[in-house]
């Protein structure tokens, strides 16, 4: 590893417990840190001028925590120091002695598989401004349809079951319900304004829509968990990513069928899950390959995730090349026009 030194963190509401170590995995400082931008950046700073180091010769590792991270993502781009972050779970199957838990130890155990296991280090990268307003919005729009979900499912059990009960929440909720569709809209509305104002992304998105069965919902959730499609680099990394890639499940003689990871974005996998179902209905080579594969005696639901797995390397494609998805027909209709014209 290039990295001299490497700061592994423990993050959690209010704090930081920290360990650092050299890359002969000796430990040299344990210390607790306020969780603001504040005090993170004047620990790094300190760190750099403590052991004399430039920022490219100290690696900061941390778990995902969600919310609870952005005080030292934003630290680290500001900084331009390299950030690790790591999938919570990697680093707990990776770590062979669990005796004992507590934030000190995790914060050992995060430093060490960071030189253990820096060969898959994949670093982060701060998303655009667009992408976080983008993110924030979509956010915003899922919590108003399941507060909206919410309500008009206890109508549908009211009118079902007490008609009394019926009638007063109706005219309860109504004034309720439009106000959410109202708000859905203008956040919609909102979307689609930031993305249009954007070349990169809006080109990003004109690109997936014309793969049959990708929809606007589902390009715009891929571009906010890709940072349009900059932190990944290739499809099976986002298929992984995605929980759509079986692995295989075998130990000596006894072999098990392949099963997808629970490690997944479960968000994309329910869009793709979506995506799969309406490419089956309207798209002729995917029907045509379910109905061959589940004709053949295949599970439906592993034909169905193969659907899925074919829809990110569809995704991976168009974005790559920078093309519109073309089906098999249309592309050997412009590569026999192409020829004619190059004949003539």
């Amino acid at each position: 590893m290039k990295q001299k030194y490497v700061i592994g963190i423990d993050v959690s509401k209010s704090k930081l417990d920290i360990a650092i170590l050299n890359n002969q995995l000796e430990l040299l400082q344990e210390r607790v840190i306020l969780n603001n931008r504040k005090s993170i950046r004047a620990f790094i700073k300190a760190v750099l001028n403590t052991y004399r180091i430039t920022r490219g010769e100290v690696l900061v590792c941390c778990e995902n925590t969600g919310i609870y991270n952005r005080p030292l993502e934003v630290v680290c781009s500001e900084l331009d120091v390299p950030l690790w972050v790591e999938h919570a779970l990697k680093i707990k199957w990776a770590t062979t002695d669990m005796r004992g838990k507590d934030d000190r130890k995790d914060a050992l155990r995060i430093a060490q598989y960071a030189i253990r296991y820096n060969d898959k280090l994949i670093p982060y990268r701060e998303a655009t401004e667009v992408i976080k307003q983008l993110g924030v919005l979509n956010k915003v729009r899922e919590a108003m349809l399941g507060q909206k979900t919410a309500l008009e499912n206890r109508l549908k059990e009211a009118k079902t079951h007490d008609a009394f009960e019926y009638q007063i929440l109706s005219k309860s909720f109504k004034q309720v319900l439009n106000a959410l569709v109202k708000s859905i809209k203008q956040t919609e509305e909102k979307i689609e304004q930031l993305i249009a104002n954007d070349p990169e992304i809006s080109q990003t998105k004109a690109l997936i829509t014309t793969i049959p069965g990708i929809g606007p919902q589902c390009a715009v959730n891929l571009i906010i968990a890709t940072n349009n499609f900059t932190s990944f680099q290739s499809a099976r990394h986002l298929a992984c990513y995605a929980g759509v890639v079986p692995f295989k499940n075998q130990s000596g003689t006894i072999v098990k069928k392949e099963r997808v990871s629970k490690m997944a974005n479960k968000n994309i996998k329910k869009l793709l899950h979506l995506a799969a179902m309406a490419s089956i209905r309207f798209d002729e080579e995917i029907k045509e390959y379910y109905q061959r594969k589940v004709s053949e005696g295949k599970n439906k639901m592993s034909v169905l995730n193969a659907v899925r797995n074919k829809l990110v390397h569809r995704i991976m494609s168009v974005v790559n090349r920078k093309q519109a998805y073309l089906s098999k027909n249309e592309y050997r209709s412009q590569k026999t026009l192409d020829f004619t014209c190059l004949i003539t």
